[in-house]
């Protein structure tokens, strides 16, 4: 999903949408919208950056934007958790949750 939108998100939640889901929608495009503003420093930026110690040592650190990239993206996938639209609780939903999943399924 490029960019979200919150009718976007109800049409995926379907019957299952609640009026409740709608302030963990509204947080799902803000974080969305900053994560792709932070993925596109990340990108046009370097990886590993030099870090000049206290002692004037230098050092090569992770760039602290990927380090909240990173960040972002585990709460995105919290909120999908939230709103049950990850992969796999969709999965559920489809075979009904009744456990008869076969090697396929979980390859």
């Amino acid at each position: 999903m490029a960019n979200p939108t919150a009718s976007k998100l109800r049409e995926y939640l379907g019957t299952n949408y609640k009026e409740s889901d709608e302030e963990l929608i509204a947080l799902y495009i803000d974080t969305h919208k900053f994560y792709r503003k932070l993925k596109k420093e990340v990108d046009e930026g370097p990886l590993m950056m030099e870090h000049v110690n206290k002692a004037g040592a230098k050092n090569l650190v992770k760039n602290p934007l990927a380090i909240e990239l990173t960040k972002t993206v585990a709460t995105l996938n919290t909120l999908l958790k939230s709103l049950g639209l990850t992969p796999a609780q969709r999965r559920e939903v489809v075979s009904g949750g009744d456990g008869n999943d076969d090697d396929f399924d979980r390859f």
